[in-house]
Order: structure tokens, then C-alpha cells, then sequence
């Protein structure tokens, strides 16, 4: 989830500014927006779930980036 990271003040300047920070906070979104859309299944295979498993890596890896980005900006 984003929100922690949203909540820093920094955010809004770096989103606005920084064309990769932008990059991915949108595709961390849609990873979450992929995500959710599994996590609502009644059932989810073994290559869904791996597939699931896959997006929450990508999720994560992509959130220590940008909170890596936003601890460069000065507060």
C-alpha cells in the first residue's frame, strides 16, 4: 500500500516533477489494482497464484524504490 508513502510531504513534488517517480507510483497501482482483482477470486490455480505471489514481489520491490527516491529529496 502506497498511503504511507502518499503521506510524506515530499511525495506530491517528487510525483509532480520526477517522470520516474511517476512511472512507478502508476505502476504500483496497477500492480495493486492486478492484485486485488485475484485476491477476489473464489479460487486461484497454482499458475494464478504464483501469478499473485509474482505481483506482490513486483509491489513491493517497486515501494522500496520509491521510498529509496524519496529519502534523496531533502525534507
Amino acid at each position: 500500500m502506497l498511503s504511507s508513502i502518499e503521506k510524506d510531504p515530499r511525495f506530491e513534488h517528487l510525483y509532480q516533477h520526477n517522470d520516474a517517480f511517476r512511472q512507478l507510483t502508476d505502476e504500483h497501482k496497477q500492480l495493486k489494482r492486478e492484485v486485488v482483482k485475484l485476491e477476489k477470486a473464489f479460487y486461484l490455480g497454482p499458475d494464478m497464484d504464483s501469478k499473485m505471489q509474482t505481483l506482490k514481489k513486483q509491489k513491493l520491490d517497486i515501494k522500496d524504490r520509491l521510498k529509496a527516491m524519496l529519502e534523496e529529496v531533502p525534507r
